[in-house]
């Protein structure tokens, strides 16, 4: 058993024949470009491969008490990585054709060979070994990958099964709490109507403070009510849109006499600016309203008193969009918090904040509202975007389309212009 003294690694090459001048020519032919190990016979073939990172092994057909085809057939089975190479005589010639369809050997050679061919030959059965190599570790590479896969995917699927449950429960509650809200509310109602008919007008101003103190409880409980009740019913696959044409001008001021007594209460301004070629959106007017509803009473709640509100509405020609501002210089929303305001039930988490309230400063409600108007900004076809700044303020944009793509629409008639600033 020898060894090349060359060091360059380019690759391990056994070579197994039991007539020793083979060997030394093959082994001073190769050894400038591999690392050349030579065996006699087939146990110290196999003593070998036991003991180095063999690549390659050309063996001869004839060997004392085996055969080529024998030893590379095991070969296959011990050590299937190693490329394997016959040389033999023309005689025998069908058996090597046989070893070669049966898989045991990658090729064959013909003795005598020339040095050139050889050469050739050689180097095929090393590059296989690496091509081969290669192929194996991108396929461990792919399994490894397509296992990580399954992985995540087996956990998406579980987490999708654990959010359509927590859905699930959160409509069922909020559908029974709605519900289990308005029995209470309408006895609420009943009963301050009684008093009120039984005393007549001989009700104290204490007794009517309290009563009308209870009405209004009542009346919060059944905005609560209302709300939940439309996020549960537009949120379903069947919400449309009841389009019909709407002056803008006569919207808002429909919306600024409704906000009016909080603006009142707080000692509070809405500047309200509109462009002169608004005119009128095809739009659904009750959905349009709450949405603007719902942003406005948020910028009262969460703006000082004695401060302005501003109302600003304009269009965008180019993409044929009316866009809705609503802007305040009130307390601002945190960073933390952008991202999560138009989530269901999501208003912050100082629960020191937290009121059912219409108008008092500063005070939470639900989490419904921004919810509310985000569905019904989508369901035009439109978005709304927030920028805002702790301590200075939130600026609400609405963008939405002035004709929604939904069939069977009104045709569009002489649009309005109008100008108007009111406080």
């Amino acid at each position: 058993m020898n060894a090349s003294d060359n060091s360059q690694l380019q690759g391990t090459f056994l070579v197994i024949d039991d007539e020793p001048d083979i060997l030394d020519a093959i082994e001073r032919l190769f050894r400038r470009e591999y690392r050349v190990l030579t065996a006699q016979s087939a146990e110290e073939a196999w003593e070998i491969i036991e003991e180095d990172d063999v690549e390659v092994v050309m063996t001869d057909q004839r060997m004392p008490r085996t055969t080529g085809i024998d030893f590379l057939s095991k070969l296959r089975k011990s050590h299937p990585h190693i490329v394997r190479v016959l040389f033999t005589g023309y005689s025998n010639i069908s058996d090597v054709i046989d070893a070669i369809n049966d898989g045991h050997v990658y090729r064959y050679i013909s003795k005598p060979w020339k040095p050139v061919e050889l050469r050739v030959f050689v180097a095929q059965a090393f590059e296989h070994f690496r091509t081969q190599r290669e192929r194996d570790n991108l396929l461990k590479k792919l399994q490894a990958a397509n296992e990580q896969l399954e992985e995540q995917n087996r956990l998406l699927s579980a987490a999708n099964e654990e959010l359509k449950l927590v859905d699930r429960v959160k409509s069922v509650f909020m559908e029974v709490v709605s519900h289990e809200l308005n029995t209470p509310i309408a006895i609420v109602f009943g009963y301050t109507f009684l008093l009120r008919k039984e005393l007549g007008g001989q009700l104290s101003s204490v007794a009517e403070k309290a009563l009308a103190g209870i009405d209004s409880s009542a009346v919060r409980l059944k905005n609560i009510s209302n709300r939940i009740f439309k996020m549960l019913d537009e949120d379903g696959a069947q919400s449309t849109l009841e389009l019909e044409w709407v002056d803008i001008e006569k919207f808002v001021d429909s919306l600024h006499e409704q906000i009016d007594p909080f603006l009142e209460k707080r000692n509070q301004t809405l500047d309200i600016e509109i462009a002169s070629d608004v005119g009128r959106i095809l739009a659904d007017e009750d959905k349009l309203h709450d949405m603007s509803l719902n942003l406005l009473m948020n910028a009262i709640k969460f703006s000082y008193d004695d401060q302005s509100i501003g109302l600003n509405i304009s269009v965008d020609e180019d993409q044929d969009q009316l866009i809705i501002e609503v802007c305040d210089s009130g307390v601002g929303i945190r960073d933390e918090d952008v991202s999560q305001i138009f989530d269901v039930f999501f208003s912050t988490f100082n629960s020191g904040h937290h009121s059912s309230g219409e108008f008092e400063f500063n005070k939470r409600g639900i989490g419904l509202g921004l919810a509310v108007a985000k569905r019904f900004a989508e369901m035009h076809g439109g978005h709304i975007q927030v920028d805002s700044e702790e301590g200075k303020g939130s600026h609400f944009t609405v963008f939405l389309p002035r004709r929604p793509e939904q069939p069977g629409v009104p045709s569009l008639s002489q649009r309005g212009a109008s100008h108007h600033t009111a406080h």
